[in-house]
């Protein structure tokens, strides 16, 4: 991606030929050739010598007297560098530096971690907009290396916020150290929060007592910050959970199971309703709550058969692109869907749950959600 931000002939020039390229000229030394710098020189120099050479060819004392004095005007001449041809290399390099940076990351010195926020995302273009400008912003004023990439579910099967999450963790590179896993819809207001590495244990940003939505203790949604050897470690994320919900519970009892443990923020002034700022309309973005198959059944159980290393996916286009400034990675994804072991990825032939599976859960452990009390661990207020 090229973001013009000057309208200057010389910036121009850079990006077209690049900052050690110019655009080719004839060899002729005719005046009525392109006037290069150093054709220009050999020119002059040719006529002057020239001219010399007919003053000395006259033998009088004026002219042998303005031939030496020419012949020492020009030795100074050529060997003096062109200062024209520095300054415009000079700024070559400055504009290019200036144009990359207009679509680079910012990179903070002081900061020696970087994090790769991995969003989620479909048809929530609203969001996005107000998403990505907001949390480029906050995490510069904490002068946060950072990296957005909006993975964005580009096939016709029904999304998949785990699978996206374990896709862009493996497409967000190495130089990232550790990971946000974090909603488009969820915007951090109070600046007292810290996307901080997670060195002990993953942090969990939008903590219970502070999110606005959900409050039951074992929740983990929204912002999680997970250390790369730690997200690996656990293997991401369970593949199955296609539709809305559970993928976080899930995911905690794989942090639990391998003794990680998971911290929050902590002395906050702010609560519920004035640490987060949640933009999501449930009447306008109604949530894929249907069940099909044994979905209900199997997805309430610890999976332990898929993850991070058994995503499957290809990624149709990665794009850089910028929103009022802010910089982020674009990623098309199409995910891949083994209806053998999650026929629920499409229910567009079977709504409802059909009869019990075979399949047996014989550790109690397993499940991972246990029946909540709506009122007590639930906000109404989308």
């Amino acid at each position: 991606m090229t973001v013009l931000r000057h309208d200057d002939l010389s910036v121009r020039k850079c990006v077209r030929y690049g900052a050690s390229r110019t655009p080719e000229t004839h060899s002729s030394l005719s005046p009525t050739a392109p006037h290069h710098p150093q054709h220009v020189r050999v020119w002059l120099v040719w006529e002057v010598w020239t001219a010399v050479a007919n003053m000395i060819r006259l033998r009088r004392p004026s002219s042998l007297l303005w031939a030496a004095g020419l012949t020492v005007m020009f030795f100074f001449y050529i060997a003096v560098p062109s200062s024209n041809s520095q300054t415009d290399s000079c700024h070559c390099s400055q504009h290019q530096h200036s144009l990359s940076s207009g679509v680079q990351h910012k990179s903070f010195s002081k900061d020696k971690h970087k994090v790769a926020l991995l969003i989620p995302f479909r048809d929530r273009f609203e969001e996005l907009v107000e998403f990505v400008p907001h949390i480029h912003n906050f995490l510069s004023s904490q002068h946060k290396n950072h990296h957005i990439f909006i993975i964005n579910q580009v096939d016709n099967l029904r999304f998949n916020r785990a699978s996206l999450l374990n896709v862009g963790f493996l497409e967000s590179g190495v130089d990232c150290d550790y990971v946000a896993m974090h909603d488009v819809d969820l915007l951090p207001v109070n600046t007292a929060l810290i996307y901080q590495f997670p060195d002990e244990g993953p942090y969990h940003v939008a903590a219970p007592h502070l999110h606005p939505r959900y409050h039951y203790p074992t929740f983990i949604g929204g912002i999680l910050l997970v250390r790369r050897e730690h997200f690996r470690q656990v293997d991401g994320l369970s593949n199955k959970y296609w539709g809305w919900g559970l993928e976080d519970d899930e995911f905690y009892a794989r942090l639990k199971e391998a003794k990680l443990e998971i911290f929050r923020p902590g002395n906050l002034t702010s609560g519920i309703k004035d640490t987060f700022r949640h933009i999501h309309d449930r009447r306008r973005r109604r949530r894929d709550m249907v069940k099909c198959y044994n979905q209900q059944e199997v997805t309430r159980h610890r999976d332990r058969q898929t993850g991070l290393s058994t995503v499957k996916y290809s990624v149709q286009s990665r794009r850089e692109m910028t929103i009022d400034g802010a910089p982020f990675t674009l990623l098309n994804v199409v995910l891949e869907c083994d209806k053998e072991v999650t026929p629920w990825c499409d229910c567009t032939e079977n709504v409802g749950n059909t009869p019990r599976s075979q399949q047996s859960f014989s550790k109690s452990e397993d499940v991972i959600v246990p029946k909540l009390n709506r009122k007590k661990h639930l906000s109404q207020d989308g």
